[in-house]
């Protein structure tokens, strides 16, 4: 990993999530003073993507991170993905507040301030572009996340500015509990992918950018390989992957030259950095010792 591009993007993301957290604690103050169900619902938001920039920060300093302890044995990046679950978690609960409050506006409606609403959603529009600024050239996949979120933030806040002008000339004050419904679903939706993402990794399953399939063709396919079995990849974290894999070789074949050219192989065509292959030769495999290997990758060049 780049160090120069690991400070830059950390610092962008530390710069990004103070001002998200000023915009949060400046929205959810402003959503009591305006009595604006909708600025409680962006200032939700914020608290959305906060989350999202914490846990973008958080990995990319935990992936350099390295421990000693045999409990941890591919460091910290699993902290990132608990940390996402949890998120996710507490934000739907979060939700479910909004929406049985904006319920509760439609029956017995409450007046909104409209003026003190405008001015509050511009300030967090201001802020979520200084964001945005400074998160434009990044360089990690979990950064240019980050920048993703910040932007449905500036758009979330246009919405809270339009509602609020619609407020003050038309005095109808159910715009707001129906903004933030809007913005409450966008929140939901965003929180559902953060949990069913981290899940889905927790759960060590299959890059969705990867083929097992493949893989495990393009691999029969390198010199001095008769055949491939037991293969499997899994995510460690949001955007690091581990493979292993049990390659026969010819009797005659030099093993060096074929283990580094299958980890060139796997890390230049599908960025797989960490590749345990396991090396066997034919009489190995005809003495059957390798009889609790998963037969399920197991495919031969013969």
């Amino acid at each position: 990993m780049d160090h120069i591009h690991v400070r830059r993007d950390s610092r962008s993301l530390v710069i990004a999530m103070c001002c998200t957290a000023i915009i949060f604690v400046v929205q959810l103050i402003g959503s009591f003073i305006s009595h604006s169900l909708a600025l409680m619902s962006d200032s939700g938001h914020m608290l959305v993507d906060f989350a999202s920039l914490f846990i973008a920060f958080f990995g990319l300093r935990l992936a350099r991170k390295r421990t000693q302890s045999h409990k941890f044995n591919y460091g910290w990046r699993r902290v990132e993905i608990l940390a996402a679950l949890m998120n996710g978690i507490i934000l739907m609960i979060v939700c479910g507040f909004i929406f049985w409050e904006a319920i509760d506006r439609l029956r017995v409606p409450e007046h909104v301030l409209p003026t003190e609403m405008l001015v509050v959603a511009t300030v967090g529009l201001l802020a979520n572009a200084v964001s945005l600024y400074f998160l434009r050239d990044s360089a990690h996949l979990t950064t240019r996340s980050a920048y993703l979120h910040v932007l449905t933030d500036l758009l979330s806040s246009v919405g809270v500015i339009l509602g609020a002008i619609l407020i003050r000339l038309t005095g109808w004050d159910l715009i707001d509990p129906i903004i933030s419904f809007i913005i409450t679903a966008f929140i939901t939706r965003s929180a559902y992918l953060l949990m069913k993402r981290a899940s889905i990794i927790l759960m060590e399953s299959t890059p969705d950018h990867l083929q097992v399939d493949r893989i495990h063709a393009s691999m029969l396919q390198r010199p001095g390989v008769s055949s491939v079995h037991d293969l499997h990849v899994w995510q460690l974290g949001a955007d690091s992957h581990a493979f292993s894999a049990h390659i026969v070789v010819g009797n005659e074949t030099p093993h060096d030259e074929v283990l580094r050219d299958l980890r060139k192989h796997l890390r230049d065509e599908y960025g797989l950095q960490h590749a345990t292959l396991q090396l066997e030769s034919m009489g190995f495999k005809e003495e059957d010792h390798c009889q609790g290997c998963d037969e399920d990758f197991s495919a031969s060049t013969s």
